[in-house]
């Protein structure tokens, strides 16, 4: 088989990992080894030579599995330590294979993958949406039917809406490239109809980050279509309204955010246990085992171990027994695990990312950087397989993409 034919199936395994919102998780662990391995003999057919300046930005885009790989040597928990590097793995892979061994992205293939994705996210959600019609009763709560979505896709909510927020910023994005006319109005059209439908299931799914910062990001893209002098007084308006908003429901944004760490059984206090009050727990938790070891952490494999026995013997709760917390804090796992050298490095690449996205002017790779940086903030997207083949493929072909 020719060199030619080799890298044209690549890219064809490519595009079927781009369905990942579609795929069980066995399919795209599958097709990312196949992925690789195509490559790998692509690169030796080609005899390829060692690039420097690559292997560098692939290491760097691999940082969390390097930090990883490194923080497992003193971990103790070695079986959970694998489990992470394993997890974390498609960060390096995909770095390594469309940066060194078979780097076949034009900006053509990208656009292509970009749209075989926003069709995947939008076949998913309209598969879910059907079979919950039909399967589920009207009757129930909005927490119930998110339970009834989860089980379904398998993936919990929160990635999903993260999934479908970036496909929204890059229907949005083509949207703003395209002028309005009547030719262009048949494009826009379904765009706009597609992008309404996965905003409307970010609400249902109600996961409030990513719901956030789609419509915080959209805003943006929106607003950089309008000429400066008026983006300015649309900027300063919306931040009026959000003020006046403020003051308004001040007493209500008081009691939301004066939380406190959970006492009593979860069975008994359920009812008045909030989600921010576990969130103060977690963080509690996290800021005593910090403080062990600051500067290079505890190791990858240690650190649920360490959340855990702290939850029992620190917090008077058994909600923490009842389910299982990790972090819930991309920056804060990093430095439990690889204290402040790992998160220098974690930042590091996050900079190269941001930077690089203005440097090309790319509004959607500045927007995809956006979302990720901000949404760090509250969830462990890195500790799931669904966030890590978000994360890796993405930022793997927006850095990597040629534009040509």
């Amino acid at each position: 088989m020719k060199a030619f034919n080799l890298k044209k199936n690549a890219f064809y395994i490519l595009v079927l990992i781009s369905m990942f919102p579609l795929l069980p998780k066995a399919a795209e662990s599958i097709l990312m080894i196949l992925f690789f391995l195509v490559s790998l003999i692509v690169f030796f057919k080609n005899k390829n030579y060692c690039n420097k300046v690559t292997l560098i930005q692939v290491l760097t885009l691999s940082s969390l599995f390097i930090i990883y790989l490194i923080s497992s040597l003193y971990s103790k928990n070695l079986l959970e330590a694998f489990n992470f590097i394993l997890r974390v793995a498609p960060i390096f892979l995909f770095a390594l294979t469309l940066g060194f061994l078979n780097p076949i992205l034009t900006k053509k293939k990208k656009k292509f993958l970009l749209n075989i994705y926003v069709f995947s996210v939008f076949l998913a959600l309209l598969i879910v949406h059907i079979y919950l019609s039909f399967n589920v009763s009207r009757e129930i709560t909005s927490w119930e039917y998110r339970n009834a979505f989860e089980e379904y896709t398998k993936v919990h909510g929160t990635y999903f809406s993260l999934w479908t927020g970036f496909a929204v910023l890059i229907m949005l994005n083509k949207i703003c490239n395209l002028k309005f006319n009547k030719i262009n109005f048949r494009i826009i059209l379904p765009y706009a109809l597609v992008l309404f439908y996965c905003i409307y299931w970010q609400f249902i799914i109600a996961a409030r980050l990513p719901l956030f910062v789609t419509l915080l990001l959209s805003f943006a893209l929106i607003l950089k279509q309008f000429q400066k002098r008026i983006a300015i007084l649309i900027f300063f308006t919306a931040i009026t309204l959000a003020l006046v908003i403020g003051v308004v429901n001040l007493n209500s944004i008081k009691n939301k955010i004066d939380f406190k760490i959970p006492q009593g059984k979860y069975e008994l206090k359920h009812d008045v246990m909030t989600s921010e009050d576990i969130r103060a727990g977690i963080y509690f938790c996290s800021y005593k085992i910090i403080k062990q070891s600051i500067l290079y952490g505890i190791g990858i494999g240690d650190v649920n171990d360490k959340l855990d026995k702290c939850y029992e013997s620190e917090i008077d709760s058994d909600v923490y027994q009842v389910f299982h917390y990790n972090s819930h804090n991309q920056y804060v796992q990093v430095i439990l695990a690889s204290g402040l050298l790992g998160l220098l490095f974690f930042l590091y690449n996050l900079f190269i990312l941001l930077k690089l996205s203005i440097k090309k002017n790319d509004n959607l790779f500045f927007a995809l950087n956006m979302f990720l940086i901000i949404c760090f903030f509250t969830e462990n997207i890195l500790s799931r397989h669904d966030g890590v083949i978000f994360y890796s493929f993405f930022t793997t072909i927006f850095y990597f993409n040629k534009e040509v």
